[in-house]
């Protein structure tokens, strides 16, 4: 869940012709002779339009990885190695494009009554290269830990597909807006991008603009629990440690990097007020709830004895997608009862 990114995209230039209609007419001549004078009808030469020309529309992006990928047109049959990128593609409303998906998938619900090609891996193994060969794609979304095996892969095999690497591992509100912002562009739904971004900053904004202003002792003490046997606890330079500060708390384990390993008496020597607890939404296990909601040996801290431990859902916590900001808003009302009821 580890992260580190910073790349732009850049812009959709759509170029059309304007065909000219060029009218030539002709002037009136006269004949006189001594009898009479006559003007004959005028008459008018047909217009003429000159034979259209093509330019070519190309659309140039700088990925998230700093890769210069150009597409020559609009993509119309696109594939996703993430279930971040489905959900951003979906919301861009081009779910009808979207012919393979990954089999962890799972959101929206016509996500997954697309074409499966393998799960969601950095190895070749996992991903069917040969799959996605046979569907023929104009454009692919890849993610950092493809970038090993499977995108010299598919640039290999899949030539004439574009290949736009997304960032799924991120701390960063403002990275899952820059990869909405180039799916975008790479689609021909920028204006689009542009709207849930601007809908998504105002949403958090409203939050953070509550929250920066409470004191430290206002803050409880959070501990996110994503696996309990070993424990495993989201760390900083996550996006879940981000959406706890944001949310207004303080993540115990904000000093470590990731989601560390980490044991009960630490824990309990920590002391948190809240503890949130994966459902694993994607798997339907909720193991790591359930370990923090029972165990005897966590009865004592603040957390157990005052109510306060959630079951929240990985899909909205865990994925840099439009659905981040539902996270922030209930974590909120977790936090803060008295200030976003």
């Amino acid at each position: 869940m580890k992260s580190k990114i910073r790349t732009l995209g850049a812009i959709i230039l759509l170029s059309a012709i304007i065909l000219s209609l060029l009218t030539s007419c002709g002037g009136p001549s006269e004949t006189t002779t001594p009898v009479e004078t006559t003007t004959p009808a005028e008459t008018t030469t047909p217009p003429t339009t000159p034979p259209a020309t093509t330019t070519p529309t190309t659309i140039e992006i700088i990925d998230q990885e700093g890769r210069a990928v150009t597409l020559e047109k609009i993509p119309e049959t696109i594939i996703s190695l993430s279930p971040a990128n489905t959900e951003i593609l979906f919301a861009l409303g081009l779910g009808d494009k979207v012919v393979g998906v990954t089999q962890y998938c799972n959101y929206p619900e016509e996500a997954q009554e697309k074409t499966k090609i393998g799960g969601f891996s950095s190895t070749d193994i996992d991903v069917s290269i040969e799959q996605i060969v046979a569907m023929g794609p104009d454009l692919i979304f890849a993610t950092e830990t493809h970038m090993t095996e499977v995108v010299p892969k598919l640039e290999q095999f899949v030539p004439d597909a574009a290949v736009i690497v997304l960032m799924t591992s991120t701390e960063s509100f403002d990275v899952v807006f820059e990869a909405i912002e180039i799916a975008g562009q790479a689609t021909g739904t920028g204006e689009q991008a542009a709207q849930i971004v601007s809908g998504m900053r105002a949403r958090i904004e409203a939050i953070t603009g509550v929250t920066e202003n409470l004191t430290e002792a206002e803050k409880p003490k959070v501990l996110y629990v994503v696996w309990h046997e070993p424990i495993f606890a989201i760390g900083g330079g996550t996006l879940g440690n981000t959406l706890i500060e944001a949310a207004g708390g303080i993540n115990i384990f904000q000093d470590t990097d990731g989601a560390p390993m980490t044991d009960l008496e630490t824990i309990i020597d920590r002391n948190p007020d809240v503890i949130l607890g994966s459902l694993a939404v994607g798997t339907g296990v909720d193991l790591a709830y359930q370990f923090v909601l029972n165990d005897e040996r966590l009865s004592d801290v603040n957390a157990r004895l005052n109510d306060q431990v959630y079951g929240v859902n990985d899909d909205w916590y865990g994925r840099p997608g439009p659905r981040l900001v539902e996270a922030l808003e209930e974590l909120a009302a977790l936090l803060h009862p008295e200030l976003f009821p």
